[in-house]
């Protein structure tokens, strides 16, 4: 059984759409953290007679105009044509497992600038995660070699 032997272009590929995508997920939890008292206001402030229906639109309004959740979903937006790109050049089975490493990487960073706290079971998680990430990708055989 080959390596799989992935080309510069594909692991920049894939970079760029793990490492957007996991922007994409630390601007809009920083958006949403600074909506959590707008949004409690218009759910609490509203009253009985506006119904559901209004109050969800309130709270879509305030969400989506929120300039970092913008900036979050135009980053997830460039990760998708990113990862469409890397799609178009190898198997999904071997290029699903990269999106595991925007997971980790979104638990570090998230430690590192929202402050949250990774306990020890969480590192052990990381590290049992990047393992079964180089065990799925290295049992994939080159399709170049089945052809030869």
């Amino acid at each position: 059984m080959a390596k799989i032997k992935l080309k510069p272009s594909i692991y920049l590929n894939l970079a760029v759409s793990i490492f957007t995508g996991v922007f994409a997920q630390l601007f809009m939890k920083y958006g949403m953290s600074g909506l959590k008292k707008n949004i409690h206001l218009t759910v609490i402030g509203s009253d009985a007679s506006s119904g559901l229906f209004l109050k969800i639109i309130k709270i879509l309004f305030i969400i989506f105009t929120n300039k970092f959740v913008i900036i979050g979903i135009v980053l997830y937006l460039i990760s998708m044509f990113f990862w469409i790109s890397v799609l178009s050049k190898i198997d999904l089975s071997a290029a699903y497992p990269f999106v595991s490493i925007g997971v980790i990487l979104t638990v570090i960073l998230a430690a590192i600038t929202l402050h949250e706290s990774i306990p020890l079971l969480r590192w052990i998680g990381i590290f049992i995660t990047l393992s079964g990430v180089y065990l799925i990708v290295s049992s994939h055989q080159d399709n170049n070699d089945n052809n030869a």
